[in-house]
């Protein structure tokens, strides 16, 4: 329950330190004089965004303070898990915002976070403006309506979590399928590539090797050229004598001369030379035959060096790098294989989850339609004591592609006037209706929370008279076992009250002051007449107020 706010230099709040009691609580106050400050401020106790500009003219900075008793369980559960002991029965939570747009919080005195205000602050208030019945013209807020009355939230954050899965689930699969085609060409070249190279049956030092053999065989091609020729020269073909044949005729020729002394020599002379040239001839000959020289084996080695040349201007500058190619297209190979079956396992997990959540959807429809007839029938039997004897209520629940809100959509429906079929609340509700119908879905899901505070801000707008005064009747009947705060422009309303808070504005020195001030007796008669009052207070007017407030105190939520 909230005992005391505490708001200094908070726009024209220069200073107020305000008190609450059990029961109901209203705060009137002429039109401009402050009263949606005190909302501000409570919403900023319980962790919503505020900004620099809240803060006074010429102040560094605004300071609201909120003091609660009766501190709920889960308030204290949360509390606990983040380290924040539990020293009295009372939470005294600080909010401040400074004119340079800086923000703090604490908790019992001890630094906190907005982020664990605003976790708390959900347990500790609700506040209920105009805002919500524009969120009631939005069918997408309905679900959460319904689940709220039905005590569905943790079956539907249980679905959320498990749909979540699943869309991480099937991004996953997703991520895995991406570029499949392009998987596939890739493959393709990486087994081409494999392929060639095992073919080529490379070796480290191969290509060394080769190069040695393809040297000496060019050597003995060389080699076997020049003997051959010499042969030729030497040994001559049948076509031409050779120089020993040639030499042999000379030697024959000479031998004839060797009987005259002169020629005798020369004879001799060339029959050595015959005799050494045959020598050596023969030497080449046999050298000839015995040389070892495959043209076949030559070919086929410069084949295999014009393969790697090609091998190394695809794959890398040496044999040593065309293995390290192969052996990582073979990784990647084998990853991309990997893939294929994490894509396949990725799909089998993501379908056996969307089987799972789509029967917790179908559990959470059934459970949701059954609420919402149950919804339907306690919102009319409360509108009925808020001046709207006719109203009917149903819900329509249309089929949705599965999604965090489940596998169907739903939509409130109403009918305010007898004979007319229900429509969508946006197409037919006045702003009247829409703040009693707000109010009897309030009314509706008082019981189902264990929220002890309820801020209603400007209920009453678009009523008055006997319903304004069915609003108030309503609003009592929830303070008598909760507390109930109420920003109201109307005087039924206000005389029904436990307690009223005037918020006065005044002016000096150039400045605008705003001050709450509690109000008792004659004070608070005054403020009701005024309230309803068209120009002056009358005495007749202080006389009504009188009778109201008289009303108000012998009838507490009687017709409620």
């Amino acid at each position: 329950m909230l005992c005391q706010l505490y708001i200094e230099n908070l726009a024209v709040i220069e200073k107020a330190s305000i008190d609450f009691a059990e029961g109901m609580t209203v705060f009137t106050g002429e039109t401009g004089a402050g009263k949606s400050i005190v909302i501000d401020a409570l919403n900023a106790c319980l962790g919503q965004r505020t900004g620099r500009e809240i803060v006074r003219s010429g102040a560094k900075k605004a300071v609201v303070i909120a003091s609660f008793s009766h501190i709920p369980g889960k308030v204290r559960e949360i509390l606990r898990e983040n380290g924040y002991g539990e020293e009295e029965d009372l939470l005294v939570v600080q909010r401040e915002i400074s004119a340079d747009g800086g923000s703090t919080v604490r908790l019992g005195g001890r630094p906190a976070t907005v982020s664990l205000l605003r976790e708390i602050g959900q347990y500790l208030i609700n506040i209920h403006g105009q805002h919500d019945n524009q969120q009631l013209l939005s069918a997408e807020r309905h679900l959460a309506i319904i689940d709220a009355f039905g005590g569905l939230e943790a079956q539907a954050e249980g679905y959320r979590a498990e749909f979540a899965v699943l869309r991480e689930d099937l991004r996953a699969m997703k991520a895995l399928s991406v570029g499949e085609e392009e998987k596939k060409r890739r493959v393709e070249l990486l087994n081409y590539e494999i392929s060639e190279i095992e073919k080529a049956k490379l070796s480290p030092r191969l290509e060394e090797m080769l190069e040695e053999k393809a040297r000496k065989l060019r050597d003995s091609e060389k080699i076997a050229e020049a003997l051959g020729d010499a042969d030729r020269a030497l040994s001559g073909t049948e076509e031409m004598p050779g120089a020993c044949d040639l030499l042999t005729d000379a030697a024959g020729a000479l031998d004839k001369l060797r009987d005259f002394p002169d020629f005798a020599p020369r004879a001799e002379a060339v029959e050595n030379l015959r005799l050494e040239l045959t020598e050596i001839a023969s030497g080449l000959s046999a050298s000839f035959q015995s040389l070892e020289y495959d043209q076949g084996e030559a070919e086929a080695i410069e084949r295999r060096l014009r393969q790697l040349a090609r091998l190394k201007s695809r794959y890398g500058g040496s044999v040593e790098e065309i293995l390290s190619r192969y052996e990582k297209d073979k990784e990647e190979l084998n990853a991309i294989a990997s893939q294929k079956e994490n894509l396949r396992a990725a799909a089998r997990k993501a379908k056996a989850q969307k089987d799972k959540v789509s029967a917790l959807a179908n559990d959470l429809t059934e459970a949701r339609i059954d609420a919402a007839v149950r919804l339907a029938h306690t919102i009319e039997e409360e509108a009925r004591s808020l001046e709207m004897p006719s109203l009917r209520v149903e819900t329509s629940f249309a089929p949705c592609k599965l999604s965090s809100i489940g596998n169907h959509s739903a939509e409130i429906l109403i009918s305010a006037n007898l004979g007319e079929p229900p429509r969508p609340i946006a197409k037919i509700a006045s702003g009247g209706e829409l703040s009693r119908i707000m109010l009897a879905i309030k009314s509706a899901l008082a019981d189902k929370d264990n929220l002890d505070t309820l801020i209603f801000d400007e209920i009453d707008t678009g009523v008055s008279g006997k319903a304004a005064q069915k609003i108030g009747l309503k609003l009592q009947k929830i303070g008598s076992h909760r507390q109930v705060i109420c920003v109201t422009h109307s005087a039924q309303i206000a005389a029904l009250a436990d307690h009223q808070l005037l918020i006065r504005k005044s002016t000096s020195g150039g400045r605008t002051f705003t001050e709450v001030l509690p109000l008792e007796g004659e004070a608070r008669a005054a403020e009701v007449a005024r309230i309803f009052s068209t120009d002056r207070v009358t005495d007749l007017m202080l006389q009504t107020a009188r009778s109201m407030l008289e009303e108000g105190k012998r009838k507490p939520g009687q017709g409620a």
